[in-house]
């Protein structure tokens, strides 16, 4: 699993990074083998006014071409990140389970009739 991070216009870089990339790889190791990559975007949308304004947004792809983002605000990078990896390990768990709910039903699905009238299952 790639964690990669991009930044735009916040305060202490080095301190930031080390604790974005222990929180996603934390909440996200146990899928690991399923995920390609994460892209951790962080802004501060308002500056120094302070206020409801750190927005982490999180790109998680995982293998057989699923991917999805979700988009978290709130009044520190570092309270945004948790939240975000929190909802991401929920994210990635529900996706794996509906595939595999969808395989187990296509496994089960109906291959024909037989001449008495009964289902074949493939």
């Amino acid at each position: 699993m790639k964690v990669s991070i991009m930044a735009q216009e916040y305060e202490d870089g080095a301190p930031i990074d080390a604790f974005v990339r222990h929180e996603i790889t934390a909440a996200l190791e146990r899928f690991s083998d399923e995920i390609v990559s994460v892209d951790v975007f962080m802004k501060d949308t308002n500056g120094p006014k302070g206020g409801l304004d750190k927005q982490v947004l999180l790109r998680v792809r995982m293998r057989g071409g699923r991917q999805f983002a979700l988009n978290t605000t709130k009044d520190n990078l570092y309270a945004a990140t948790r939240v975000s990896a929190k909802r991401a390990r929920r994210a990635v768990k529900r996706s794996l389970g509906k595939a595999q709910r969808i395989e187990k039903l296509s496994l089960k699905k109906p291959v024909g009739r037989a001449p008495g009238g009964e289902v074949l299952q493939s």
